[in-house]
């Protein structure tokens, strides 16, 4: 799906059967919401240091790790560590604010709700703060939890439609003491040197952040990093977030760079739904 993160409108869904109609384990997408509610409740901050030593998905771990580093190499063991002090009333809190657990009220019929569990067992914490385990989104959620956390903090319902008929719906705004910065910073590692690094492109400034987990790969993805005008959010069945931001990284190269003058509608398979 591509969205503009600056008023909601759709730009392109390409099989909205199988991502509006449909919610998905988040995967490592569910970071990017332990990483605001980490550090709008005081319980992280961008300096804050934790020491990865093994239990993550390279055996080693990653040594002394920050907010910067965790979310541009997918540190679960970090996640898991601010999920736990965090506590599951307030991941879910912060997750509601951001989107998550209710249709987005986009204007096509049959949009799913997504799972956002009532309560979760502290046991069950950890893996559900770095692999979004019982959470189940659909990409029009990602879409709107990806362009709230670039745009300033306004939820935008997304919308599919034209230029000329399009008025923006704006359906909240996050509560003052909710800190977005230092996401950026992590969202661009995670491309330059990161789990993402398939989708860069020395002339463009693409950010991000992969999710994989259970056959399934995410890219929650914007451009460019100063003044986002476009989220792409990619779901791959089967897949993982590396094969995900490859194919975000050949959307934004078709769309910026002029390769075969292709229209974001235009990459995909089966059905799509798509606003000029």
């Amino acid at each position: 799906m591509a969205m503009d993160p600056r008023n909601g409108r759709v730009m392109a869904v390409v099989r909205p059967d199988v991502g509006l109609f449909r919610a998905y384990t988040p995967c490592s997408v569910i970071k990017a919401v332990i990483a605001v509610a980490g550090l709008s409740e005081g319980v992280i901050t961008t300096e804050t240091e934790y020491d990865c030593r093994g239990g993550c998905w390279i055996w080693p771990g990653h040594g002394p790790i920050k907010l910067r580093r965790a979310l541009a190499v997918s540190c679960n063991p970090y996640f898991e560590w601010v999920g736990a002090r965090l506590g599951y009333a307030k991941i879910r809190e912060y997750a509601q604010l951001l989107g998550l657990g209710a249709p987005t009220g986009i204007n096509l019929t049959g949009e799913a709700a997504g799972v956002l569990p009532d309560d979760v067992p502290p046991s069950r914490v950890e893996r559900l703060s770095s692999h979004g385990t019982g959470v189940a989104i659909t990409i029009a959620q990602a879409g709107v939890l990806m362009s709230t956390l670039v745009n300033g903090g306004i939820v935008y319902r997304p919308q599919i439609a034209n230029t000329e008929d399009f008025e923006p719906r704006e359906i909240a705004r996050l509560p003052p003491q909710v800190v977005l910065d230092g996401l950026d910073a992590g969202f661009l590692s995670a491309v330059d040197v990161g789990s993402a690094r398939r989708a860069f492109d020395p002339d463009l400034f693409v950010a991000g952040k992969t999710g994989s987990c259970s056959g399934l790969g995410w890219f929650a993805s914007y451009y460019p990093v100063q003044r986002p005008e476009i989220v792409i959010v990619v779901l791959l069945r089967p897949g993982n977030g590396a094969r995900a931001s490859a194919v975000a990284g050949n959307i934004y190269e078709r769309l910026f760079k002029g390769v075969a003058a292709a229209a974001v509608s235009s990459v995909g398979g089966g059905g799509h739904v798509a606003a000029p």
